[in-house]
C-alpha cells in the first residue's frame, strides 16, 4: 500500500518524475471498457505518461482524492478514489469513484487496472466473495 500511496501523493503534486520510479519499467496500464475513445492497453513509462493524459486532459478543474484501500493481499492492492472535474467539452460536472487494482513487485507498481466499480477491481484481483 506504501507504493499506492506514493503514487498517488506524488501524481496529486504534479511530480510525474516521482510516479515514474515507483513503476517497474514494463508496466501495463488498463483503462475502463466503459472509457469512449481511449486505447484500452498503455504499456511502459511512456503509457503512464499517456495514462495520464488520457484523464485529466478531459477535465477542466480536475482532481483526485487520496485513495481508499478497499483490500491488500500481498502484491494485490485495490483502492478507491474519488475523481473531481468539469467535462471541457461538455460541462457537464463528475463526481465519483473509481476503483484501482495495482500489482507490486519488487516495490514497483506492474500492473494498474482502472475499474468504474470496487466489484469489478475485486473480481479482477481474486478477491471478490
Amino acid at each position: 500500500m506504501e507504493v499506492v500511496q506514493a503514487a498517488f501523493a506524488a501524481f496529486g503534486r504534479g511530480d510525474t518524475d516521482a510516479v515514474l520510479e515507483l513503476c517497474a519499467e514494463d508496466i501495463v496500464i488498463t483503462q475502463p471498457q466503459e472509457l469512449p475513445g481511449a486505447s484500452r492497453h498503455q504499456y511502459g513509462h511512456s503509457g503512464v505518461l499517456e495514462a495520464f493524459s488520457i484523464w485529466p486532459d478531459q477535465w477542466d478543474e480536475y482532481r483526485i482524492e487520496p485513495p481508499r484501500l478497499v483490500a491488500d493481499r500481498g502484491d494485490y492492492v485495490v483502492v478507491k478514489a474519488r475523481q473531481h472535474g468539469r467535462g471541457k467539452q461538455s460541462g457537464i460536472e463528475i463526481d465519483m469513484d473509481f476503483a484501482f487494482l495495482f500489482v507490486v513487485r519488487g516495490g514497483r507498481l506492474a500492473e494498474w487496472q482502472i475499474f468504474v466499480s470496487e466489484e469489478q477491481a475485486l473480481e479482477a484481483a481474486g478477491l471478490s466473495e
